[in-house]
């Protein structure tokens, strides 16, 4: 078959589905199995079956967070096929970061899917093992001896050793980002470079922030010291203006719906950042109506406007975007959106520079943002850092935090809070979830609003130490010798 795919698909009738005749007297399987050998270094047993080999080659390529090797295994060929056929690329990246209303992974985290789970006992991991999995690769009888254990610590929260065939990667983190970055398949022109400017000869920059919620990217640039000359933001949740507009001395310009806006004559702006409404992307809605339907569809404002904004071959003048979006979107929306973009998405979580977990995809042309997120010394990594005082955490990382009050309750029954405040549970106050985003306290604390308002706004914002990562790199400059003069003309119909 895949020497008929090499040759172009040739019609070659009813004996092009017969199998291949061996080659120089040597069976396919035996040829197969020589290169499993070589690739795995010596670790595949040749008096496994050809089917066992087949299989855990497969697997030890589908799965980034463990190696699977053939070695001790106890298992027939067609349940190691079942595996394999589940544990595809984008049923990995579809649901790996898929949460339940526990907080705990939807499905396996080793082949994403199973129907009888068991859950980590570790208060900071949210990770899930199916029976299949456990009976397979570590042994028979596995699930049912695990599930007498309680508290039971999966194998990446235990120091990382051989469970039998399963073997934790020691550079899973990283290599779960990059599965995430290069799964779509598909291969882009590079961004256009730009050179840099002498810090004496840059301008303040001028910003087109859309969906821009509470003002985090006005936010970011200022804690980066940038100076801007422009920030234009498209928002229409009442509450997230006045939180950004409060905050800000009313030095943002807001125009309203993105929908509304329609061109007369842009630019010249240097950046265009935002983020459409992921609820119809996340498989998470069962309601979810995708991308060409209900806000799915505002994904195309967001290009649309950029490109109005895309500078000519000819201009030199910088011009930098970046678009954010859910991890948790089937793979034919994420294609869609990599083939308008023109490029590939890095993966960022917000875990490894704040206490709260926040998997996000993010598109863009700024230099530097597919290099590894790394924590400052300003960040809070401990959950412990952000609560006020008198008040402790029982763990350090919380799931992560969106609009739903009950995204702040934590544990395997969505009962346990994470703060022991006066000898009793208590949840995070608003002042803490504000910390744990990165924002400074009573950053929301505007317009009377209340609990459920301040956690809304935070639930759909974006982490500052995550955006700050990103647009840390970016080289704001106009050309040597110029003035910026605004030229741009907003209509709102």
């Amino acid at each position: 078959m895949l020497d008929w795919a090499l040759g172009g698909f040739q019609p070659s009738g009813p004996e092009g589905f017969q199998p291949n005749a061996p080659k120089n007297g040597k069976n396919i399987g035996t040829t197969c199995l020589t290169e499993s050998e070589s690739r795995c270094g010596n670790l595949v047993d040749l008096t496994q079956k050809q089917e066992s080999c087949r299989a855990f080659k497969e697997l030890s390529r589908c799965f980034p967070l463990f190696l699977c090797v053939v070695r001790n295994v106890q298992a027939p060929p067609e349940q190691l096929a079942v595996m394999v056929s589940v544990c595809l690329q984008d049923n990995f990246t579809e649901t790996l970061y898929r949460y339940d209303g526990d907080g705990y992974q939807s499905y396996c985290t080793i082949c994403c899917y199973g129907m009888d789970v068991l859950l980590c006992g570790n208060d900071g991991c949210c990770r899930s093992y199916c029976e299949d999995c456990l009976n397979i690769l570590v042994g028979p009888g596995t699930f049912d001896s695990l599930k007498l254990e309680d508290p039971w610590i999966c194998y990446l929260c235990q120091a990382h050793r051989p469970h039998r065939a399963l073997i934790p990667r020691e550079d899973w983190s990283i290599r779960v980002q990059e599965f995430f970055t290069n799964d779509s398949g598909m291969e882009f022109e590079p961004h256009r470079v730009y050179p840099s400017i002498p810090a004496n000869l840059r301008r303040p920059v001028r910003v087109l922030s859309l969906f821009d919620g509470i003002g985090t990217g006005f936010y970011v640039l200022k804690v980066l010291g940038i100076k801007i000359d422009k920030y234009v933001a498209s928002e229409v949740c009442e509450d997230s203006v006045a939180v950004a507009t409060v905050n800000h001395d009313g030095k943002i310009v807001h125009i309203g719906d993105v929908r509304h806006i329609t061109q007369e004559r842009w630019g010249p702006f240097d950046l265009l950042i935002g983020g459409s409404p992921c609820n119809d992307l996340s498989i998470v809605n069962p309601l979810r109506k995708g991308l060409y339907e209900g806000t799915g569809r505002l994904f195309f404002d967001y290009y649309r406007i950029l490109q109005w904004l895309k500078p000519k071959e000819d201009d030199p003048r910088p011009f930098f975007w970046l678009y954010e979006n859910t991890v948790a979107m089937n793979t034919c929306n994420k294609i869609s959106i990599c083939r308008f973009l023109e490029c590939n998405p890095v993966m960022v979580d917000a875990m490894h520079v704040t206490p709260a977990r926040r998997a996000r995809y993010f598109w863009g042309n700024i230099p530097g943002m597919r290099r590894p997120i790394v924590a400052t010394q300003s960040d809070k990594l401990d959950l412990q850092e952000c609560l006020e005082l008198g008040r402790k955490a029982t763990m350090c990382k919380v799931r992560t935090i969106t609009t739903n009050a009950n995204s702040l309750k934590q544990g395997k029954n969505v009962n346990k809070l994470p703060v022991l405040y006066n000898g009793k549970e208590d949840k995070l106050w608003i002042t803490e979830l504000e910390r744990v985003f990165g924002f400074p306290k009573h950053y929301t604390d505007v317009r009377d609003m209340n609990r459920q308002q301040r956690q809304k706004v935070l639930g759909k914002a974006w982490c500052v130490p995550v955006v700050r990562h990103l647009l840390s790199c970016i080289s704001y400059s106009h050309r040597p010798g110029t003035q910026c003069v605004l030229s741009c003309v907003l209509r709102c119909v």
